[in-house]
């Protein structure tokens, strides 16, 4: 009977589970899988020592297959060894999926990640991280979606892990720099405040190694940085509790006054439209009063309450009721100019 085990490599060349060194021993078949994080040239070594074979080192076109790992399964015991946690990656859990699907028993050693990591290396609390970003190549030029995701952690208070992609084949990926300089773009288009060249931010660098680097800092000052070689990751904190504020400090060697909150300048979004809304809407009163006649006179009285309106929700944070106001009385001076009482000048 075949088996299929997921095996987790953790963080460094040491960083296997005595449960993960058991289950490779155990295999048929082991495939070293890698193709996402560059590892420590020992690691192969490393894992080939102890557990007394050599695995097959397989690249991402074989995972993603999963043709041969699959046939190979169904009547061996193959073992696919990853760095860090194997279910973190989305292609491991389909794949193990299709496995399920297919009649082949699964097991997954479960091992330390980046996931988790980076809130133990960082000194932040983990409980308060939130939606994890990934930064591709092809998006680190317009970051809109990892723009949204920040803002909307920050507006929680969240702390907010953006993974720097790695291809080991290429030789490519995304740098600190790169990721910073694309959400900066990304603030220019949007004007959220959700960053700016002094937003606070942790680069975590082969965490788990004993090369690894961390630094903390503003944009400007970590853009410039060398971190050597990957993998890195960035995290923006939130909202900062002191324990967290003395806990960075020490960690990353800076002092607790250059620790800050992310979170207290960020703008939800309603109060960068409604202001703007409800400008545009009292130019087009100003300009339709002269043009409409006293029986129309109720619907311009209307449309200025709803503006009034719209100004109160957005001061009491109920953004939702805001944005209905303000289209409210963008809507009665629009039937206005459809009914051929007035054009209203926009």
């Amino acid at each position: 009977m075949g088996r299929l085990s997921f095996v987790g490599l953790g963080l460094g060349a040491k960083g296997i589970t005595l449960e993960g060194i058991e289950e490779i021993k155990d295999a048929d078949v082991v495939y070293f899988e890698y193709y996402t994080t560059p590892h420590e040239p020992s690691l192969l070594n490393e894992l080939a020592k102890a557990v007394g074979k050599d695995p097959v080192v397989v690249d991402r076109d074989f995972v993603e297959s999963g043709s041969r790992i699959l046939s190979e399964a169904a009547v061996r015991k193959v073992a696919l060894a990853v760095p860090g946690d194997p279910m973190i990656a989305t292609t491991h859990g389909e794949l193990r999926a299709r496995a399920i699907r297919q009649g082949v028993e699964t097991r997954v050693v479960h091992s330390a990640t980046i996931a988790s990591a980076a809130a133990s290396a960082s000194g932040l609390h983990s409980y308060k991280f939130s939606r994890t970003v990934t930064v591709t190549r092809e998006s680190v030029g317009k970051l809109t979606q990892a723009y949204h995701i920040l803002h909307q952690n920050l507006l929680e208070g969240a702390h907010t892990l953006l993974l720097l992609e790695y291809d080991v084949q290429s030789g490519e990926g995304v740098s600190p720099a790169d990721a910073m300089a694309g959400l900066l773009l990304a603030e220019g288009n949007f004007k959220r405040g959700v960053v700016d060249e002094k937003t606070f931010a942790l680069v975590l660098c082969r965490v788990g190694r004993e090369d690894s680097k961390l630094e903390a800092g503003g944009f400007d000052g970590l853009s410039k940085a060398d971190y050597g070689e990957p993998p890195c990751c960035v995290v923006v904190p939130g909202k900062l509790h002191f324990s967290e504020v003395e806990a960075v400090s020490a960690i990353f060697g800076v002092p607790e006054s250059s620790v800050r909150s992310n979170s207290d300048k960020v703008l939800r979004t309603a109060q960068t439209l409604v202001p703007k809304y409800v400008a545009k809407t009292r130019r087009a009163l100003e300009s339709a009063k002269s043009k409409v006649g006293q029986q129309y006179e109720h619907v311009l009285e209307n449309a200025e309450l709803y503006a009034k309106d719209a100004e109160s929700f957005l001061a009491n944070g109920e953004d939702e009721m805001a944005m209905l106001s303000i289209g409210y009385a963008e809507g009665l001076l629009d039937s206005l100019a459809f009914a051929g009482v007035a054009k209203i000048d926009w």
